[in-house]
């Protein structure tokens, strides 16, 4: 599934521990080169904030309609995350979570209060789910 027009591409703002940059970084590459299509206006703050990043943060969670929150082992224990996520619900953004890695064990637990059930990192299913439920993203 390719979407190209702009109007359709969602916003998405990217919650993530900074300890798993790399996969981060590897699922941004994927997204936009994979054979799925999946492409997005990337929101995420890319490199940390100091002090002011709530209000940062907030400010792209606000331009976004989306906020994908990437799981790596430790994330649960990433208040960052857990408040973007909070913030994201707040706003009335849709959340997604995707598992970066298969052995995850922990969930943060603004996942859990928002009731988003976590996907696996397989980009079809990502994009299905994405742009299925376009309807629901504000």
């Amino acid at each position: 599934m390719e979407m190209t027009d702009s109007s359709v591409i969602p916003k998405v703002f990217l919650s993530f521990s900074m300890m798993h940059k790399p996969l981060v970084d590897q699922f941004r590459h994927q997204a936009t080169e994979s054979c799925c299509g999946l492409v997005f206006r990337d929101y995420s703050i890319k490199e940390p904030v100091q002090g002011v990043w709530k209000i940062y943060a907030e400010r792209l969670i606000r331009e976004s309609n989306v906020t994908i929150c990437l799981i790596g082992e430790d994330t649960w224990r990433s208040e960052p995350v857990n408040w973007e996520i909070r913030k994201s619900a707040a706003l009335g953004k849709r959340v997604l979570a995707v598992y970066l890695e298969s052995n995850i064990e922990r969930l943060p637990t603004a996942i859990r209060e928002v009731g988003a059930k976590p996907l696996p990192w397989d980009l079809e299913k990502i994009v299905d789910d994405l742009y299925d439920e376009r309807r629901s993203v504000s």
